[in-house]
């Protein structure tokens, strides 16, 4: 089974609607974060907020809410994550100048389950340093944050020790090849995987056995994607799920592929969206019962929510 939702209605938030971000805060709740504005970059974008509650099998969102807006300058890429004490974190950038490379990565929390949040805090005063996708847990019980840097087109890995208190460089990978956007999981003997968007037509991936300290050099998959963000989740009953836009020259279709064991073998590739226009930065999780979620640009004129169970993924209607 799979149920799709706009969060709010097409074209009735802003011009440009990008880059969605999806946690769940407890059993029925999640929150959603993106950004919107007159046009990506553009001064007055800034981040929205929406609450979904699950009722009669739908999810009914809440209004979307401004979350943060940083006057007179963008602000972008949230990624929301939820912490083992229901703490709820939100990472993002605001730009000085009006480009990515200007980005000034911040952070910022909710003890209440998003309905307040604390002032945010500069994380990192590199120029250029960007979030996109969620921390992970290290089986030693650290926190792993991918980040890039817009400047050198290269992943970043950072590391708390501490909950999320401090941070530190754990690695930086130096390629010839473009990537950015690492979607890092855990898989279930301790390593870790990372697929990479990449500008050369390919999605890219890389493994470290020493919980990111070090990572073999990246080596192309055979999925292609546009140079598009995508997303990578292991299922608490194993299984990998990727979301992504599969060929070289356009953001659409964008498509979930299905591997029953952590061998990367993809065998079952579904769309999501199709047709004209642009579906695409998958945000995926997922939750408490064992379902699928995933956040996604719809055009650009809305964020689409869709939620699916292991029956979809295997094939089914």
């Amino acid at each position: 089974m799979i149920q799709k939702q706009d969060i709010f209605p097409e074209g009735s938030l802003a011009p440009c609607c990008h880059a969605a971000t999806v946690t769940e805060v407890r059993p029925g709740l999640l929150l959603c974060a993106w950004y919107a504005g007159s046009y990506e970059t553009a001064t007055d974008q800034r981040i929205y907020l929406s609450r979904g509650d699950k009722t009669g099998g739908r999810w009914s969102w809440s209004q979307p809410r401004t979350l943060f807006d940083s006057e007179g300058k963008a602000d972008g890429n949230p990624v929301l994550f939820t912490d083992s004490t229901g703490r709820v974190w939100l990472f993002f950038v605001t730009l000085q100048d009006g480009g990515w490379r200007s980005a000034i990565l911040k952070v910022t929390g909710s003890a209440d389950g998003g309905e307040t949040w604390e002032e945010p805090q500069i994380l990192s005063a590199i120029a250029g340093v960007m979030s996109r996708t969620k921390p992970v847990i290290l089986p030693s019980g650290q926190w792993l944050l991918p980040l890039y840097d817009e400047r050198s087109y290269s992943p970043i890995f950072w590391v708390s020790e501490d909950g999320g208190r401090t941070w530190r460089e754990r690695a930086q990978m130096r390629t010839r090849i473009r990537l950015i956007q690492p979607a890092v999981i855990v898989l279930s003997d301790g390593r870790l995987l990372s697929y990479f968007r990449s500008s050369s037509g390919w999605v890219y991936r890389s493994t470290s056995d020493d919980e990111g300290k070090r990572w073999s050099p990246p080596e192309r998959t055979d999925l292609s994607n546009p140079d598009s963000a995508l997303d990578l989740i292991r299922l608490p009953r194993g299984g990998l799920v990727l979301a992504f836009n599969p060929y070289q020259d356009s953001r659409t279709p964008l498509t979930v592929a299905y591997s029953p064991a952590e061998d990367e073998k993809w065998v079952v590739l579904r769309d999501l969206e199709v047709g004209d226009g642009e579906f695409s930065y998958p945000c995926l999780i997922a939750d408490s019962a064992g379902n699928v979620h995933c956040v996604y640009t719809y055009r650009r004129r809305t964020i689409r929510h869709a939620t699916f169970d292991a029956t979809w993924l295997l094939g089914g209607p």
